[in-house]
């Protein structure tokens, strides 16, 4: 989920965490008042199998630079299928919604179903939204320009719907479609505030494609993974209603290791998480579906839509540390590139660190607040889940 937030109206609480904490809860420990408040939501640090879906609801409240001050609602749920196991991961709703007060609103859903003991998955995705964004123009020299820093409101209507199977352990195979549609208003210069005609730079157009997917998984867990690979290509072939067609190649490459289960840092708490990611295209892309970096998935620390280019190559390093009950933190570092050629993205690389707090609302969901440093600025991001 990519969306950028700045606080919570609830604090951090207790329950345990995947991976061991660094300091162990006592048995005997009651439920606080904060543990009594986030229950009444629906945020009590478990999954109740009993239930059709079990649900919490956390109003936040967010201010970035471009959509200012806003509030909005995280909704979280776990569910099973008939005839899940108990062994077996849930299958989960993610929805975020906002509104900001200078209009920018939107709402983002996620919902990954497994079937026949995850050897099917179901995913559908959709991200509705008015929102406040920028544009530097293409590649990592127009991005480092402060010239060139547009503002303009992005109207996007996105629906991602795909189908996994298994087809050897832990290898699945899937297909999927996706829609978009894009247009960009009140296009104008930052600087001078003066308007700026978008019709040949970022022209409203709707994209509809098929995506074909491979993927090793291997990950015990997949909204919040404590072990294991992932090794996922996605490759799209698309029209376009202003554009000829063009071709989108994705790979991610992640894995996790439990740092206690280790021969050298065997006493060491938490664990290492690292992921490649790589975002290629070929043909005429339109401007929202060009690689970019930035935002709260890729490159933390950079407004998302500043670097983009048509090509984009990643990586980053994440410490994840569970300290105490629900409580627990995350150190990361990363770096990556943007280019209108595969062969150039070593040519400039961009980098980025930063640290960030977690809780527990649901069991193996965590709430994540972090603070991404880039080069040049500094931003913060409130949402469900895992970065990956």
């Amino acid at each position: 989920m990519k969306r950028i937030l700045l606080l919570t109206l609830f604090a951090f609480s207790n329950a345990a965490i995947a991976v061991e904490p660094l300091f162990e809860t006592p048995k005997d420990m009651e439920p606080t008042w904060v543990d009594d408040i986030l229950s009444v939501f629906g945020a009590d640090g478990e999954f109740d199998e009993s239930k059709a879906i079990d649900m919490s609801y956390l109003p936040t409240a967010y201010y970035t630079p471009e959509k200012k001050f806003g509030v909005g609602l995280l909704m979280v749920g776990l569910y099973k299928t008939d005839g899940a196991s108990a062994q077996e991961q849930p299958s989960s709703l993610v929805l975020n919604s906002f509104v900001s007060m200078n209009n920018s609103y939107g709402v983002e859903v996620e919902n990954m179903t497994f079937f026949n003991g995850g050897k099917q998955r179901l995913l559908l995705e959709l991200e509705l939204h008015n929102e406040a964004s920028v544009y530097y123009g293409q590649g990592i020299e127009q991005g480092h320009l402060d010239s060139n820093h547009h503002e303009f409101e992005e109207q996007l209507y996105s629906f991602k719907p795909r189908w996994m199977t298994e087809v050897a352990d832990n290898y699945f195979v899937g297909v999927g479609a996706n829609f978009v549609y894009a247009s960009a208003d009140k296009f104008q210069l930052a600087e001078t505030e003066v308007p700026v005609d978008s019709s040949t730079i970022l022209p409203d157009n709707v994209s509809s494609g098929v995506v074909v997917t491979s993927i090793y998984d291997s990950r015990d867990y997949r909204l919040n993974a404590t072990k294991g690979w992932l090794f996922q290509i996605d490759a799209g072939l698309y029209q376009n209603s202003e554009y000829a067609s063009f071709s989108t190649y994705d790979l991610e490459l992640a894995n996790y290791i439990d740092l206690s289960s280790t021969s050298i840092l065997s006493s060491a708490p938490g664990l290492i998480a690292w992921q490649l990611q790589g975002h290629f295209t070929d043909g005429d892309v339109p401007w929202n579906m060009l690689p970019d970096l930035g935002g709260s998935n890729a490159m933390r620390g950079y407004i998302k839509g500043r670097y983009r280019d048509e090509q984009m190559m990643m990586g980053q390093v994440e410490y994840r540390l569970p300290i105490f009950q629900r409580y627990g933190m995350v150190f990361w570092g990363a770096a990556g590139s943007v280019a209108p050629k595969i062969g150039d993205l070593t040519d400039e690389l961009l980098t980025s660190y930063g640290t960030g707090f977690r809780f527990k609302i649901k069991d193996n969901i965590n709430l994540r607040l972090d603070v991404g440093v880039g080069e040049n600025e500094t931003n913060f991001y409130l949402n469900v889940n895992e970065v990956f």
